[in-house]
């Protein structure tokens, strides 16, 4: 019979699979599998060494040794900490430690025999676990196993990576699944979570293609080997997502095609000097350059339904763990219980995060009067260990707050604002001083519609620390409704002026004021308001309450001074009822009156005026509005029909009455005889003609006279007619 050993390792799966067949062959002995029996879930302590196994044992029915025995920190790892190691004495076995895998491997002292089983048996049980991890992970397992591929508890899989340099990923698959280890057959690598990926990247020695792939559909990454072949695991590139779980390292996957046009459709375990360790990347089947070359593959053996196989086992250790805890807050000053719930063993308390001894031991603790915040820190204690990881348990005291200020507020009716602030916490509102639930919560406070004077109270509250006393708000009602007069209701705006203000007058309260024109409301509050158009204007009064008066309408219209025209006016003079008449009323947009020589007298509506005395005159049009009043100067003239020069003083010389040379600018008065032969002239400077001419005295006879008078208003007029000289 050719012997078999079950130890043979995955190299040489192939040529054990075919020796098996032979030995089959030529005995009917089996050969039957050792059978691991092991026992150990332990709390551990942090900074000190524990045995991994608690009891184990080891059996074969048809031998006595083995030639090597492996032993794996499966999960949990923590790389450069992390350590398991062979104490006591065991002459017979050497060990070997494999920083990146994790793992402790036990071989025979010499190299020509192989380990006795009681051998073993004695050395695994003084193999103990250290780390120098101030943080440790939870719980950590152990994998124990008479062959080399790695074993993942979680998985009830083992993991292989087999080195064989510039593999294709084709190749590596056909091998793959050409593997057996200990009747499972191997496909390459489906990893579907975290913790096998991280177990099967890693702690591998080396980086491999896994079975991932998108050469169906560009950018569909799918599982096509084992039993998840099929299932997609990514869409997309770099910017993709996953369904599930993937684990690509950064900027991957990118399918680059500088070096193949066929792009990259293959997941490989990147080299671990590249990004996130144990971390994916694709590439083309015939892998990539330098640190992209392939240097081998990872085999996963299990799919569901395999049997047991008692050739491995695994063991754990944990840190007990504080399960919860209650913190407490108090008002002020004053003792707290806080309370901790543990996993297993006992509760210790201590007053710092590290060092010290214990204050308190128990679950539930009475701190002593406290008067600030402080934090306790309650760890697990099993066996009388102290240096588990400490959780911080706080016992919060709140000063007691204080309402710092309020506002009231004055509404004419409805929802009145009121306002609070405190010096921490939330603010409580209340009905009353004795009410305990309260009706708002928070720092503005709209109350409900009111139509008399409300108050309420309010309180800070911080954690339930209350301020000593009620503070009370007022929601103060006032209605009366505003009242005030206008200055007048009419205005003139005068073209020219610019502006003018609208006025109200006899305010009942204080007030500010709401202006509108033609409806819509324009700038000013005041009681006065300065407007430079005309227009419909209206003005009300609100109350420091809000209310609301009713609107007062303001016409304001556009008016001016007068403007008169020569044309405008009609002088009768010369006759027994000397006249002055407005022939046009239309002096402009305004409402004019009109006086005669007392600018400050009695004034009247029409524009004429009757009996006027020969002279100087004076016409005033008055803008009823007030934007001016036009004066106009003018002349009645009266004209002799004879005069006598007999020097009795009376009539002796022949002049116009009425004129005044201050008057008219220019004003020569010509004198003809019948025959239209000119015989004198009167200047502004003469008295009148004496009825001489040329020194001699004319006779008796009719006279015509000629005058072009133009005053100052700018008016020019010719005056002809005639007389009589008579001597007597």
């Amino acid at each position: 019979m050719i012997k078999i050993y079950k130890y043979t390792n995955a190299n040489n799966k192939i040529v054990g699979f075919i020796l098996i067949m032979i030995s089959s062959f030529l005995s009917s002995q089996t050969n039957n599998p050792p059978s691991i029996f092991v026992e150990g879930r332990q709390a551990f302590c942090n900074g000190s060494s524990i045995n991994i196994v608690t009891n184990f044992t080891i059996s074969d029915p048809d031998d006595t040794t083995i030639e090597s025995f492996f032993i794996q920190i499966s999960s949990g790892y923590q790389v450069n900490f992390d350590r398991l190691e062979l104490t006591g004495t065991h002459p017979n076995i050497l060990q070997k430690w494999n920083l990146n895998e994790g793992k402790l491997t036990l071989s025979p002292t010499n190299s020509s025999s192989n380990i006795l089983l009681t051998d073993l048996e004695n050395a695994v049980k003084d193999v103990v676990f250290t780390t120098s991890a101030t943080n440790v992970v939870a719980e950590k397992y152990f994998s124990l196993s008479i062959g080399d591929a790695n074993y993942l508890p979680s998985t009830d899989h083992f993991y292989q990576f087999v080195d064989q340099q510039s593999i294709t990923w084709n190749n590596a698959k056909t091998a793959a699944e050409n593997s057996f280890y200990y009747g499972r057959r191997g496909y390459l690598a489906t990893l579907t979570s975290q913790e096998e990926s991280d177990f099967a990247g890693k702690q591998a020695s080396g980086a491999g293609w896994i079975g991932g792939s998108d050469e169906e559909t560009e950018g569909e990454w799918k599982w096509v080997t084992g039993p998840e072949a099929g299932t997609v695991f990514w869409n997309g590139e770099v910017n993709g997502s996953s369904p599930n779980f993937a684990f690509w390292n950064n900027n991957e996957p990118n399918d680059y095609k500088e070096e193949d046009a066929s792009g990259e459709d293959y997941a490989h375990i990147t080299d671990p000097s590249i990004g996130i360790p144990g971390a994916w990347n694709d590439l083309p089947n015939a892998g990539g350059t330098d640190l992209y070359i392939p240097r081998g593959y990872i085999v996963e053996y299990g799919v569901p339904g395999d049997p047991p196989l008692n050739i491995v086992a695994s063991t754990s250790i944990y840190i007990p763990q504080i399960v919860s805890t209650t913190s407490e807050t108090i008002c002020a000053s004053g003792s707290a219980t806080i309370t901790a719930t543990q996993s297993e063993g006992d509760i210790l308390w201590f007053s710092t995060s590290t060092g010290g001894t214990p204050i308190y031991s128990g679950s539930s603790f009475l701190t002593p009067v406290l008067n600030t915040t402080t934090t306790f820190y309650a760890t697990v204690s099993v066996n009388g260990c102290e240096t588990l990881e400490r959780t911080a348990v706080t016992v919060t005291v709140n000063p007691i707050p204080t309402i710092l200020n309020t506002t009231d507020d004055l509404i004419c009716s409805g929802v009145a604002t009121l306002n609070a602030n405190a010096s921490e916490g939330q603010i409580l509102w209340f009905d009353s001083l004795t009410d305990t639930i309260p009706i708002f919560i928070g720092t503005s406070f709209e109350t409900p519609i009111l139509t008399a004077s409300t108050t309420y109270y309010v309180v800070a509250n911080n954690s339930n620390c209350e301020s000593l006393s009620r503070t009370p708000v007022n929601a103060i009602v006032n209605d009366i409704v505003p009242e005030f007069d206008l200055f007048q209701d009419t205005y003139a705006l005068c073209l020219g002026s610019g502006s003018i203000d609208l006025e109200t007058i006899n305010p009942q309260g204080n007030y500010s004021y709401i202006w509108k024109k033609d409806g819509e409301i324009i700038g000013g509050s005041f009681s006065m308001n300065t407007i430079n158009s005309s227009g419909i204007y209206s003005v009300s009064a609100v109350s420091s309450a809000g209310c609301e008066s009713q609107e007062k309408i303001i016409r304001v219209r556009e008016s001016e001074i007068a403007n008169l025209t020569k044309g405008d006016i009609l002088i009768n003079e010369n006759s027994n009822n000397n006249s002055l008449q407005i022939m046009n009323l239309n002096l402009g947009i305004g409402d004019y009156e009109f006086a005669l020589d007392d600018e400050f007298g009695t004034y009247q509506n029409e524009g004429t005026f009757n009996n006027i005395s020969t002279g100087m005159h004076t016409l005033f049009i008055k803008d009823k509005f007030g934007c001016g009043t036009l004066k106009y100067k003018f002349s009645v003239l009266f004209y002799p029909k004879f005069f006598t020069p007999n020097g009795d003083g009376e009539n002796d010389v022949w002049k116009l009455e009425g004129y005044d040379k201050n008057f008219y600018t220019i004003s020569n008065i010509y004198i003809y005889n019948r025959f239209g032969k000119l015989i004198h002239t009167i200047d502004n400077n003469s008295e009148g003609w004496n009825g001489n001419y040329q020194s001699s005295r004319l006779p008796s006879n009719d006279y015509w006279f000629r005058v072009i008078l133009s005053d100052i208003n700018g008016f020019s007029e010719e005056k002809i007619g005639n007389f009589s000289l008579i001597r007597k």
